[in-house]
């Protein structure tokens, strides 16, 4: 992939299919793409991330 649009709608494509994924997993609570990309590119402490999506654990990663 040569154009920075391109990849950042594949990786947002890709992030959205582990969350729907993730979503199906029975007592495992997902937040949404909406409320998970709002800290995209934003360099916050995952403790202060965690507190205020109201999740005990973060899954992170990168393409």
């Amino acid at each position: 992939m040569s154009d920075d649009a391109s990849n950042e709608y594949f990786s947002d494509g890709i992030s959205e299919e582990i969350i729907n994924a993730l979503a199906k997993v029975k007592g495992l609570k997902v937040v949404g793409r909406t409320s998970s990309f709002a800290f995209k590119e934003k360099n916050e402490d995952l403790r202060t991330i965690g507190e205020a999506l109201g999740v005990s654990h973060i899954l992170e990663g990168s393409v």
